[in-house]
């Protein structure tokens, strides 16, 4: 206080002091309002210089001063319910693995000790249960409308034969899909062999509930997953299943 020489803790300190102490804006005269209650307030006279007072004060209640933090604090102010503090990042954790990822960790490779066809023909029935529920053949069936499901079925767990292929060796090959791809078939074959038959330029066969199907590969390259949901339109300009 200029006039009264009172003290109060304001929300912001400068540090910025000319000679003549009286000119700092920080001891301003107290509103009439303060001043009047001065004794209930609990104000009291200065036992030291206004100088010592700020320094002494910022010494006992801020810590952890930066260098040259006093030095720059006679030329700004500081918040004193800001403290400085430290920003502390948190790496977050990636919750799905990248592709990248995944082809070095074997995420889909299938081990050799479980590369055997008798552990999976119990998967091939629970397919043929599948097949029949989404198909539901009846004699009234149409063949559009048995087309049209089969698109968006899921044929893991199908027993399938490559009828036609590029590679001579593929053909004839007869086995339970294991794995379908965007562009591969990993069939597990009688003679505990997994073999990787690509979509493109093959045919296969499969054969369920007295019905014959021929998958074109080469039209038939999209993912399982967006197959399901995938609009078909029929009839398709390109042959991809057939009855």
């Amino acid at each position: 206080n200029k006039s009264n020489n009172f003290l109060v803790q304001s929300h912001g300190i400068s540090l910025k002091m000319d000679e003549d102490e009286d000119t700092n804006l920080l001891y301003q005269p107290l509103p009439q309002y303060v001043s009047g209650k001065k004794e209930k307030l609990g104000l009291k006279k200065p036992s030291t210089s206004k100088r010592k007072f700020v320094e002494s004060f910022l010494d006992r209640h801020i810590q952890n001063f930066k260098p040259n933090e006093k030095t720059d604090l006679q030329k700004s102010y500081l918040l004193l319910d800001l403290p400085y503090r430290e920003k502390t990042t948190v790496a977050r954790k990636k919750k799905t693995l990248n592709s990248r990822e995944k082809k070095e960790k074997k995420v889909y490779d299938i081990p050799p000790e479980n590369q055997k066809y008798s552990m999976y023909v119990p998967l091939h029935n629970l397919w043929l249960q599948h097949i029949k529920d989404l198909l539901q053949v009846t004699p009234t069936s149409d063949l559009p409308t048995l087309q049209k499901r089969l698109l968006k079925a899921d044929f893991h767990g199908a027993l399938v034969t490559v009828c036609k292929s590029r590679c001579p060796s593929y053909v004839g090959l007869t086995g339970i899909i294991l794995q379908e791809t965007q562009n591969v078939f990993k069939i597990i074959t009688k003679e505990d062999k997994l073999k990787t038959v690509p979509k493109a330029h093959s045919v296969f066969s499969v054969e369920f509930e007295g019905l014959r199907v021929k998958v074109y590969g080469s039209q038939f390259c999209i993912r399982p997953w967006r197959r399901a949901s995938k609009k078909f339109k029929l009839p398709m300009k390109n042959l991809t299943i057939d009855l």
